[in-house]
C-alpha cells in the first residue's frame, strides 16, 4: 500500500438526531465533538436520518406537519368547490326539454364518432400502402 495517498480512518459514532440512535463505525470524517464509549474515544457525527428513523425502515410515518398542510389544502379545495357550484333550479318543463335535447344530441355524436373511426382506418390503410411502395 502506498503511503500518504489514503485518507486516515477514524473511529466515529453516528448519532441520529431524530431517534437518538448511535451507530459505531469507522470513517474518514472527523468532528470537534468527541464521545467516550467503553473507554474508547469516538468522533461524533450527527445525521438527520438513519435506518433507525427513516420511514422506509421503521414502517412509521412522521407526517404531522404534512397532515396539517394536507388538511388545510383540502379545506380550501372544498370551500372553492362550494363557491363555484352553480345553484340552478329547473322547473319540470325545463327538465323534459333538456332530456329531449340530450337524446337527440347523443345520436349525432355517436354518428360523428363512427365516421371518425372510419376516416382514421382509411388513413391507416393509405399510410401502410405508401410505406410498402
Amino acid at each position: 500500500m502506498k503511503e500518504k495517498i489514503h485518507p486516515k480512518l477514524n473511529k466515529v459514532v453516528f448519532l441520529d438526531v431524530m431517534s437518538d440512535a448511535e451507530f459505531i463505525a469507522t470513517s474518514t470524517l472527523k468532528s470537534d465533538e468527541i464521545k467516550k464509549i467503553d473507554g474508547v474515544e469516538y468522533y461524533v457525527i450527527r445525521v438527520e436520518t438513519s435506518s433507525a428513523s427513516h420511514p422506509v425502515y421503521t414502517g412509521k410515518r412522521r407526517n404531522e406537519i404534512r397532515n396539517d398542510q394536507v388538511a388545510k389544502f383540502l379545506a380550501k379545495v372544498a370551500k372553492a368547490q362550494e363557491k363555484n357550484q352553480p345553484k340552478i333550479v329547473k322547473t319540470p318543463a325545463e327538465e323534459n326539454i333538456a332530456d329531449l335535447s340530450d337524446s337527440q344530441g347523443s345520436d349525432k355524436s355517436s354518428k360523428k364518432a363512427k365516421s371518425g373511426v372510419k376516416t382514421t382506418a382509411k388513413k391507416a390503410k393509405t399510410a401502410t400502402k405508401a410505406a410498402k411502395k
